[in-house]
């Protein structure tokens, strides 16, 4: 018969004897069938677990010290004899031990009413009576049933992880935000503060500019980046946690258009539900950290499942023809905002071999959401999966901190036993896991609540993404009312595919009248320049120039814009306007976001529209060029005062 081997996860090897109490026990005694597999790997999952809070027995062991209970009802069941002489067996005796090992308790709570106890005897009995099937059916699902699935291991994992984005995510922001949204950026947060200042503010703008300017802005992306460095090292981690998603969300509020992507409502989220799971002890490691939540990392489950599958479902609703017959990465690779050199590479392969890989993505999309809702073994291959896909977009394009986030988030669908497999089986031992102690009762309550109310927001917005439309009123308000604090985003990106590349540019007109082009640090400008890896960074001034884009060449096609219409607000979100004033006054924040600029004031600037798309390895081999271009549009030249 064969065992597991031993590891830190299970309590000793699986060719070991379990221990026989001495009988009668003064502990609460498990009675269970030494001759069964099944009961086999099952006990010593409990005996995991539970430690020396139960003791053990088997049926040839237990049979003649308690002659009162037939040994046929020993066989059919597995039995809990208490201390005081009563016993329970089958579904009550396993929650009865659950409670007991301090494993949940709800379920002994739930099975006191008939109607659920009968429901749990007729389940337990079906079970019973088909343990060699069942037993095949849990070695799929659980891989080592006897390893338990705790999660010290995978919160210790998660959260350092989380604190290395975080990190990335506020140095990334740190050095761009003055340009961005200081008081003399391109869309000064004052400005924000100031109309919405009237309205009663701070609820509907969380965030820390009520009460300072560019010297706030500076210190809070500075704060934000030492509380992730603490999360980092598992240094108070509950205070570091908090303090850093609160933190980057007062910068979301007064990011303005650069940074309403969905990777920051997705690190807001994330964020959020790890100040919930974090242990409120100095050290993460402390041996007086409690056992992490369930529900938080179900929370958690959900959040990747619904950041991956609507990315998916959305596709598929939007219609789009080339998502349908799967020839969207023939353009996404060069359409995507800030590709880089591996894409030129990848749009090169063989077109069945891009339709395979769009297949492929739909499948994971659509379908690994669904095994991480299962146990050990379906999750961990649909979490390896997801986390497959991320690092395939992050080789070809630039996301920022999104692809690893999502991998994190998929780290954290891993349980202890399976993180384990990452280190040396000599080291795993030395390598805290298992299942301590819950948290108090007014912790535990005040946690309960908040993740509880945060999970019925999430059903809520799969409802909504889901159907199109509003959740039960009282729910939509409440959805409403919280939107500005970001505790759930709605996930979806590229609904339709671009199947063309325009290029918005901006040219400045030196003393001798020659127009000389604004060069961008990450964008596409040069022809013989490839897209480089900015990851885990992110560029918004480049990001949102190709949004900019999108929307003025629709615009131009619509005939709302032509030559002489100047630098126009097309949507409301274009930062092309303000860009090329302070491009004309020579602003110094704003010239450091870009890699050259005018270096006096020019006579004159214009904005340009030209069609970008890959070369051809033949072409590179002739050029040197990345890129080929086409101009679809010139403005008419623009002057501006020598002021701001």
């Amino acid at each position: 018969m064969s065992g597991c081997e031993s590891c830190s996860t299970c309590a000793s090897p699986c060719g070991a004897q379990l221990p026989e109490a001495a009988l009668p026990s003064d502990r609460p005694l498990v009675v269970w069938d030494g001759d069964c597999e099944f009961c086999r790997r099952w006990i010593r999952r409990l005996h995991a677990l539970a430690g020396d809070r139960v003791a053990l027995a088997t049926i040839n062991h237990a049979a003649a010290a308690y002659p009162s209970i037939p040994r046929t009802s020993f066989q059919a069941a597995i039995h809990l004899i208490l201390p005081d002489g009563t016993h329970l067996s089958g579904a009550a005796a396993v929650a009865r031990v659950m409670a007991i090992a301090g494993i949940r308790t709800w379920p002994d709570t739930l099975l006191r009413m008939p109607p659920a106890r009968r429901v749990a005897d007729l389940a337990y009995g079906w079970v019973a009576r088909r343990r060699r099937t069942a037993l095949t059916a849990s070695r799929l699902l659980l891989g080592r049933i006897e390893a338990p699935s705790t999660l010290l291991l995978t919160r210790r994992m998660f959260l350092r992880l989380l604190g290395m984005i975080y990190l990335a995510a506020f140095l990334s922001i740190g050095h761009q935000i003055l340009g961005l949204v200081g008081e003399q950026g391109l869309r000064p947060a004052a400005v924000m503060m100031q109309a919405a200042a009237p309205a009663g503010a701070w609820w509907s703008l969380p965030t820390l500019q009520w009460f300072g300017g560019d010297g706030l802005l500076t210190a809070t992306w500075i704060i934000g980046a030492v509380a992730a460095v603490l999360l980092t090292l598992g240094v108070a981690p509950l205070l570091a946690s908090l303090t850093s998603w609160a933190m980057y969300l007062s910068l979301v509020t007064v990011g303005s258009v650069f940074m309403q992507f969905q990777w920051d409502a997705l690190l807001l989220e994330c964020g959020l539900l790890a100040v919930l799971w974090c242990p409120a002890t100095w050290r993460l490691n402390s041996p007086a950290a409690r056992r992490p939540s369930r529900l938080v990392h179900w929370l958690l489950v959900l959040l990747l499942a619904r950041l991956v599958f609507f990315g998916g479902l959305a596709k598929l609703q939007s219609g789009d023809p080339v998502w349908a017959d799967c020839t969207a990465l023939t353009f996404h690779l060069w359409t995507q905002p800030l590709p880089w050199w591996p894409a030129w590479l990848a749009v090169s392969l063989p077109d069945w071999i891009l339709r395979a890989a769009c297949l492929l993505m739909f499948v994971i999309e659509l379908g690994c959401p669904l095994l991480l809702l299962l146990p050990r073994v379906p999750r961990t291959i649909g979490a390896a999966s997801i986390a497959g896909l991320m690092l395939c977009i992050a080789a070809t394009g630039n996301y920022g901190f999104f692809n690893w986030l999502t991998i994190v988030l998929c780290i954290a669908m891993l349980d202890d036993a399976v993180l384990l497999l990452l280190w040396p089986k000599a080291a795993r031992g030395r390598i805290a896991v298992g299942l301590r102690a819950v948290n108090g009762r007014t912790v535990r309550w005040t946690r309960f609540v908040l993740a509880s109310a945060i999970g019925v927001l999430v059903l809520a917005s799969i409802w909504n993404q889901a159907t199109h439309r509003a959740a039960w009123r009282p729910i939509a308000i409440a959805q409403a009312a919280a939107a500005p604090w970001h505790p759930v985003g709605y996930y979806g990106l590229f609904a339709v595919m671009t199947t063309t590349r325009p290029e918005l540019g901006i040219e400045w007109q030196d003393e001798e009248g020659v127009w000389q082009p604004v060069v961008f640090k990450w964008k596409p400008g040069p022809l013989n320049r490839p897209g480089a890896f900015c990851q885990p960074g992110m560029p918004r001034l480049d990001w949102q120039m190709w949004f900019d884009a999108i929307g003025y060449e629709r615009a131009i096609r619509e005939r709302r814009v032509h030559d002489q219409s100047g630098a126009l607000l097309v949507t409301g979100r274009e930062v092309l306007p303000m860009l090329m004033r302070r491009l004309a006054v020579l602003d110094p924040v704003v010239l450091d976001l870009i890699e050259t600029g005018p270096t006096k004031p020019p006579r004159a600037i214009r904005w340009t529209i030209d069609h970008y798309e890959f070369t051809t390895p033949e072409d590179r081999a002739e050029t040197g060029d990345w890129w080929k271009r086409t101009r679809f549009f010139s403005s008419s030249p623009l002057a501006y005062r020598p002021a701001p």
